[in-house]
């Protein structure tokens, strides 16, 4: 932990704790680990993880300390691995997956619980959503109500857990169906039950994921009333703003993957309606689920009474558009401009974008300028002997694009009046150390850092190319410009040729 003669309220309230974390190998998860580690002086930290893709729960877990958001914590505290141990289990299978010696040590030793794992794909399958979201936030809170001395439980969300609504408030909604209703439809189905079953239900949800999310928050307000919980609903996530290091991202799956697809000069067109646009720093969320388990603890009292007026107040909606919003407009303009700056040296070609909020605009727009470009590289790639890519790349970057759609084409207000109360309850200490108050976020610096990010975290083009990159893009555009000046040329020759021919034919 960080060198400090005195601790904050917050530090004080985890020390000497034992802790069980889900979801340290996704993006919320890792940091909030790391986070934990470099600033609490926790006694140990349980971490819940998955044999995957054919990697061992044990690999998946020392590949999660090989990440530079590490490397802050390794500086300071070098040992600090000694309080992490791995807990196998999986939260999609009965009981978490969990043997009956690791289910006791649960319940014998951990006091504070962060569950931040989820089936969160856009595309996710409906019934993996269900187990993972539904049975696996179900079988936790079961684990979570044996827990004798339960200090806290922090369970990770989304501000699009109600997808359907408009107004989206902090408070608790009824879903389309209740937990137990949909675990047992759910029991030994058929795959083309499965599919009458989704499309059933998922009529006005864009996926499955936030589907799953609104039964597991409703099964949460029915059956964790009594425990300390607070919910945390953050809007899209963005790479980090300051911690554990600046612009800090590792996956594509966000907003940012649009990004990259753009800063390579492969997405040339973007679809969405302009409005306001909510996205947080993916730091601010993390900072948001340790300040809230704090403060959630410190109304054990009163939960334990069963006061469901304090259940309702522990939910948070992490979210910009209040206190600073950004419009898409203005995203995708910042974003172009940003990455001038910063140009990769593996750019593709010169980062160009069309807008349109019209569907078939867009349908023309990546037909003409992706999908016919995608035909005439593949027949070359054909014709050199190699095998054709473009179109497969450009049909994954639409996919991905129509997934996230439903995101951008619709408005939704959002309240955060307890997160902002949250603020007001903590010390100025805590409010430096665990900082989520959107109101002190700089767009133009933000947006500076997020570029250099996108550059050196998910291309892997460290700061150091910037000069080949530079000088690449002026390359590409002057191709451009030339190739723009031949077309022109070519059919300003076409249509005098053609008015020729009309005139004295």
């Amino acid at each position: 932990m960080e060198a400090s003669k005195e601790f904050s309220e917050i530090q004080q309230f985890f020390k000497d704790k034992t802790c069980l974390l889900t979801g340290a190998t996704g993006f919320v998860g890792k940091l909030v680990l790391e986070k934990i580690l470099r600033t609490l002086q926790v006694k140990h930290l349980y971490v819940l993880c998955r044999d995957k893709h054919g990697i061992s729960a044990e690999d998946r877990c020392a590949q999660i300390f090989d990440s530079v958001a590490f490397g802050p914590l390794k500086r300071i505290n070098p040992d600090f691995f000694k309080k992490v141990s791995l807990i196998q289990g999986d939260l999609g299978k009965p009981n978490l997956g969990l043997s009956d010696g690791d289910r006791k040590l649960i319940v014998r030793e951990v006091e504070c619980i962060f569950h931040c794992a989820a089936a969160s794909k856009l595309d996710e399958n409906f019934l993996n959503a269900t187990n993972v979201n539904v049975r696996g936030t179900k079988g936790l809170v079961e684990i979570a109500r044996e827990i004798k001395d339960l200090k806290t439980i922090v369970v990770l969300s989304s501000a699009y857990s109600n997808f359907p609504l408009y107004e989206i408030h902090e408070q608790f909604y009824e879903p389309k169906i209740t937990a137990e209703k949909l675990l047992k439809l759910t029991e030994n189905i058929s795959e083309e039950e499965v599919k009458n079953l989704e499309q059933e239900l998922l009529d006005g949800w864009p996926n499955a994921y936030t589907f799953s999310l609104s039964v597991a928050e409703d099964y949460l307000k029915k059956e964790a009333k009594s425990l300390p919980l607070s919910l945390i609903r953050p809007s899209l996530l963005l790479p980090s703003a300051e911690e554990p290091v600046t612009g800090f991202v590792d996956n594509i799956n966000g907003l940012y993957g649009d990004t990259v697809t753009y800063a390579l000069g492969i997405n040339r067109v973007n679809y969405y309606n302009s409005g306001t646009l909510d996205a947080v720093p993916v730091d601010y969320v993390v900072n948001l689920i340790i300040a809230s388990g704090w403060y959630a603890g410190l109304q054990k009292i009163r939960m334990k009474r069963g006061d469901a007026y304090t259940a309702l107040a522990n939910i948070y909606n992490c979210i910009s558009s209040q206190e600073k919003p950004i419009t898409t407009d203005e995203w995708t303009g910042v974003i172009h401009t940003v990455l001038r700056e910063v140009p990769s040296s593996k750019m593709i070609q010169l980062p160009t974008q069309f807008n349109t909020s019209c569907y078939y605009n867009y349908k023309f727009l990546t037909l003409l300028l992706h999908t016919f470009m995608a035909f005439l590289c593949d027949t070359g790639l054909k014709l050199a002997g190699k095998t054709p890519s473009i179109m497969n790349m450009y049909e994954k970057v639409h996919r991905t694009q129509e997934l996230f759609a439903p995101y951008f084409l619709k408005q939704w207000y959002f309240s955060n009046d307890n997160t902002q109360k949250l603020i007001k309850r903590m010390s100025f200490k805590d409010r430096v150390l665990f900082k989520f108050d959107i109101i002190e976020l700089n767009w133009q610096t933000y947006f500076d850092n997020y570029a250099r990010g996108i550059r050196v975290y998910l291309l892997k083009d460290p700061m150091s190319t910037l000069t080949e990159g530079r000088e690449r893009q002026h390359r590409k555009l002057v191709s451009q410009l030339v190739s723009a000046a031949v077309v022109v040329v070519v059919l300003y020759v076409i249509s005098k040729f053609l008015l020729f021919r009309v005139l004295f034919r």
